[in-house]
């Protein structure tokens, strides 16, 4: 059995954190920062949101990398690096929990989108007719959930 740990069978894709980030960085400069490593699979740029709808950035993001090695090049040459006056933080999103120690399967080979293994046609043909009778069968019990009654029209005083 291999190793789940070795670069070869853990092609996956590689969630970094970049902590220390001058409130000045755009997203869009951050993300073209990041975009000179490799090829970024996700991106997340975090704000606070105050109550008068004001956005601004938290300080960090998460980058989701679609290689290891790009990850690697970025956490190298970015971790320490003179930003708008702030040092950057990069390194692998929480490593506490990372199991493999510098490399991370973000996205669990079960939760991507088809499979490697392909379905005959009458498989595939049996779970579309299953998912379509499922439709249906939601499509018919949701008409009675969502009906919108009217309410009784009561005459009390507003009390404004």
């Amino acid at each position: 059995m291999s190793d789940p740990c070795t670069t070869e069978t853990n092609p996956a894709h590689v969630k970094v954190w970049v902590g220390n980030l001058p409130t000045k960085l755009t997203e869009y400069q951050l993300l073209k920062i990041l975009d000179k490593f490799g090829t970024v699979s996700q991106y997340d740029f975090l704000y606070h949101i105050s109550d008068s709808g004001r956005r601004t950035p938290r300080g960090y993001a998460f980058v989701t990398f679609s290689t290891l090695s790009s990850a690697e090049k970025a956490m190298a040459s970015l971790n320490k690096t003179n930003v708008l006056g702030r040092e950057l933080v990069v390194r692998l999103a929480n490593p506490r929990t990372d199991p493999c120690g510098s490399i991370r399967k973000v996205i669990p080979a079960a939760l991507k989108a088809g499979s490697k293994e392909s379905m005959t046609e009458p498989e595939k043909t049996r779970k579309i007719r299953e998912l379509e009778d499922k439709l249906k069968r939601m499509e018919r019990s949701s008409k009675s959930e969502f009906k919108i009654s009217s309410l009784p029209n009561h005459s009390r005083p507003k009390p404004y």
